[in-house]
C-alpha cells in the first residue's frame, strides 16, 4: 500500500520568508483549487493509494468538509499555537520541518499500515510524465535538482516504510538548520546522502505547480 503525504498551508500567512517578503502571490481561493488538483491527481496516478492530508491554517467549514471527505486521513494543526509559529515564521524549512515530524507521528499514533511513503506538497500535482514503475520498488525515490548533489526535491519524493523512522529522528535533530533558514532540499539531502542504502534517481519527475513566491511553473 502506497501511503501518500501532502503537506499543505491553504490560508497563507502575510508573514515575511527570509528569503522574500513575499510569502505567496496566490489567494487563499488558487491555493485551495490547486490542493484540489494535488489530491486528484494522486488518486489517478498511483495505485493501492492512501491519502495524509497535513493542514495548518484555519479553513472555512466547507473546505474542511470536502478535504476530509476526500482524503483517508486529514489532520489540520491549526489550533496547536506553536506549530502555527513555526509554520509562519521567517523560515520555510521550519515550517516544511514541522509538519512532516507531526504527519509522522500521527502516522505511528494511528498504526497506519503503509509499504512506501511517498510525499508530495500540496498545489503540486502530477502529470502524464509520472511513471509509476520507477517508483514500485523498496527503494529511495529522489530527483537531484539540476544535478546538484546536495540539493534534493521535496515537492516529490517516495521513501519505503523501514525508512520514514529515520527520517523523523533526522528532522527531530535539525532544529539549527530550521532556525538558520537552511533550505529544506538541502536538509533533505543532507538525510539522504548519510544513508547507504539504494537509492533510484528520477530524472523526469513528472509533476507540475507554480512556485508560491513568484507565478514561475514547474514542469520537471
Amino acid at each position: 500500500m502506497n501511503l501518500v503525504l501532502i503537506t499543505s498551508v491553504i490560508n497563507i500567512s502575510n508573514n515575511p520568508l527570509s528569503y522574500t517578503s513575499t510569502r505567496s502571490v496566490y489567494t487563499r481561493e488558487e491555493r485551495y483549487l490547486d490542493t484540489k488538483k494535488t489530491i486528484e491527481s494522486i488518486k489517478k496516478y498511483i495505485p493501492n493509494n492512501r491519502i495524509l492530508l497535513v493542514e495548518c491554517s484555519i479553513l472555512s467549514e466547507e473546505e474542511n468538509k470536502y478535504l476530509e471527505e476526500n482524503v483517508d486521513f486529514y489532520l489540520n494543526l491549526c489550533n496547536k499555537e506553536n506549530i502555527v509559529k513555526m509554520t509562519t515564521s521567517l523560515s520555510k524549512s521550519m515550517g516544511e520541518g514541522i509538519m512532516t515530524i507531526e504527519a509522522i507521528k500521527y502516522m505511528k499514533e494511528h498504526n497506519i499500515n503503509y509499504g512506501n511513503l511517498f510525499k508530495i506538497s500540496g498545489r503540486y500535482w502530477l502529470n502524464q510524465n509520472f511513471n509509476y514503475e520507477l517508483y514500485n520498488n523498496n527503494k529511495i525515490c529522489i530527483h537531484r535538482i539540476q544535478n546538484d548533489y546536495h540539493n534534493i526535491a521535496t515537492y516529490l519524493y517516495k521513501l519505503p516504510q523501514i525508512k520514514v523512522d529515520e527520517w523523523y529522528q533526522f528532522l527531530s535533530k535539525s532544529f539549527e538548520d530550521f532556525e538558520n533558514c537552511v533550505g529544506y532540499e538541502v536538509i533533505f539531502g543532507k538525510f539522504i546522502n548519510s544513508l547507504i542504502d539504494d537509492k533510484i534517481e528520477i530524472e523526469k519527475v513528472g509533476i507540475n505547480g507554480y512556485i508560491s513566491v513568484s507565478r514561475d511553473f514547474l514542469d520537471v
